[in-house]
């Protein structure tokens, strides 16, 4: 009888284990980003951005030959030097704002394939040597569809 009731409390432990076992989804955060056709867009208009500035430096160095005199040519420098800082940081801050919107935008999305998939928890596929749901490619179309 205590072999049968042993077995039985084991059966139970077992079945309520599996009934409470969380799924494990993966993800391959660098195909998705590769796959993103919002993060080539946004990669377009930084590499326009960061164009302008090296045709907004190139003419003011043609410019800048331009000018004769010593005062002219510092009061050009000084002039120069804060609209292209100026220019950089605006560069700088727009990458940070669309570097947050694209991981915003994918990590929501992978939580929204997760839940519709019944996966309980995502990680990084390259921490993961074997097993757990791949949802990768979910999560690729789910992007490109919006």
């Amino acid at each position: 009888m205590k072999k049968l009731l042993s077995l039985s409390v084991v059966a139970c432990s077992l079945f309520f284990a599996a009934a409470n076992a969380e799924v494990v989804g993966v993800v391959d955060f660098d195909k998705v980003v590769d796959n993103f056709a919002r993060v080539k867009t946004v990669s377009d208009e930084i590499s326009d951005k960061y164009a302008e500035i090296e045709r907004f430096k190139l003419d003011k160095a043609r410019e800048y030959k331009r000018l004769s005199t010593p005062l002219e040519k510092k009061n050009f420098e000084d002039a120069t030097e804060k609209e292209l800082i100026r220019r950089q940081e605006a560069l700088i801050k727009l990458k940070d704002k669309k570097e947050a919107e694209i991981d915003t935008i994918i990590k929501s999305t992978i939580k929204q394939v997760a839940m519709s998939s019944n996966v309980d928890t995502v990680v990084e596929q390259s921490v993961v040597f074997f097993g757990g749901v791949d949802i990768t490619d979910k999560v690729i179309k789910a992007l490109n569809g919006k």
